[in-house]
């Protein structure tokens, strides 16, 4: 039988590439259409690789083949990636935000092939976990943003080290952020969600006092540790990471709710130890919404999230006469316009303002008299 024969004989799909060789590669189109080829090996392997792309194509799947036709050749994938990526941003001074992130990221691409991922398949991904309103539970335009930020530099680095051509996160529209927003609790609502934290999660009840008095932000909080406060000066050592541009830590004070809530969290464990700790009192707390979004619901608390606790200490010190520029340097503000959004909370600015246009109405017009008579 001759080799034109033998290879008319092959199902349609499977091939060989270099005829007489015995190695079979199979040809398809997957459901987005784009034509693929894959080394496959034998005959047998050909026919059930063919099956499993065809099935994979009637499921709306786009395969993930490997590059290298060699198989002993290791997969680069996007947990090595990251693997990568967690060490050279070690001493990063935002680098347990990042690490966090990366976990979460890896969780759902760690296994895919780095090469495969495509910028559509990020994008999907931040889309499903971004907030589509106010009563969402996604992730705000914010934290979407920050999450497309660790992508990119997850793949940054490969492309700095020359193990893939182009980074897939690149080009990847941000979403505007609103950073007027300024819910805060009244003291009905506190006392509600206390009272609903200390029958659902009584250890974790006093980092949501923390997290309202000295107004840090979640992440500042969950890394905080024993020893962050001075009992001499009444302030919370913050460590910053936001703005690089500004010392690694802030001080802010501590009310006798904040110092009591501190001990709480701090009784029994070593100085420099994580503050935040689960009930067994070592691991650390990583993640808000598990706990503290159910007493929230149960108290019924609408529209509000766990970064309103730090709204509502800002809108708290202003409502009461604190200055903006030192409201603005408790909670580590880069510029005073972001802590100028609470500026209309400011104690009888209304009433001063109208008070001062009406001076200029009270304000006799008097003829002038000539004094030449």
């Amino acid at each position: 039988m001759s080799r034109l024969s033998t290879t008319k004989e092959l199902p349609r799909g499977i091939y060989e590439k270099e005829p007489g060789s015995k190695i079979y590669w199979v040809r398809y189109a997957d459901f987005e259409g784009r034509l693929r080829r894959e080394k496959a090996g034998n005959i047998s392997n050909a026919k059930k690789l063919l099956t499993v792309r065809r099935n994979e194509k009637l499921e709306g799947k786009v395969p993930h083949p490997r590059v290298k036709a060699d198989p002993a050749t290791p997969i680069l994938t996007v947990g090595d990636l990251i693997d990568t990526a967690t060490k050279n941003t070690a001493n990063n001074r935002s680098a347990q935000d990042l690490h966090w992130k990366f976990e979460r990221i890896r969780a759902d691409f760690g296994d895919k092939e780095a090469v495969r991922v495509v910028k559509s398949d990020i994008v999907q991904w931040l889309n499903e976990r971004t907030r589509k309103g106010e009563d969402d539970e996604g992730w705000s335009p914010a934290s979407r943003n920050r999450y497309q930020a660790a992508f990119s530099l997850i793949f940054r680095y490969a492309v700095d080290d020359k193990k893939l051509a182009s980074n897939p996160a690149t080009g990847i529209e941000h979403l505007q952020e609103d950073n007027s927003r300024t819910r805060h609790l009244s003291l009905e609502e506190e006392k509600a969600l206390m009272a609903e934290l200390n029958k659902q999660f009584p250890t974790h009840a006093p980092i949501v006092t923390l997290a309202m008095h000295p107004g840090p932000r979640a992440s500042e909080l969950l890394r905080a540790v024993v020893g962050d406060y001075d009992p001499e000066t009444s302030m919370l050592t913050v460590h910053q990471t936001k703005n690089r541009r500004k010392p690694p830590v802030r001080y802010a004070p501590m009310t006798p709710m904040a110092v009591e809530a501190y001990n709480q969290l701090a009784a029994g464990k070593a100085p420099g130890t994580p503050l935040c700790t689960q009930q067994d009192g070592k691991s650390p707390i990583t993640a808000t919404e598990y706990w503290f979004n159910p007493c929230r619901d149960d108290a019924k608390l609408e529209d509000f999230h766990f970064h309103d606790l730090r709204h509502t200490a800002a809108s708290r010190w202003v409502m009461n006469g604190v200055p903006l520029a030192v409201v603005a340097g408790y909670l580590g503000h880069s510029n005073i316009q972001m802590t100028m959004r609470y500026s209309h909370l400011m104690p009888d600015n209304n009433e001063r303002a109208i008070i001062a246009m009406m001076q200029v109405y009270a304000k006799k017009l008097t003829p002038k008299t000539d004094t030449k008579n």
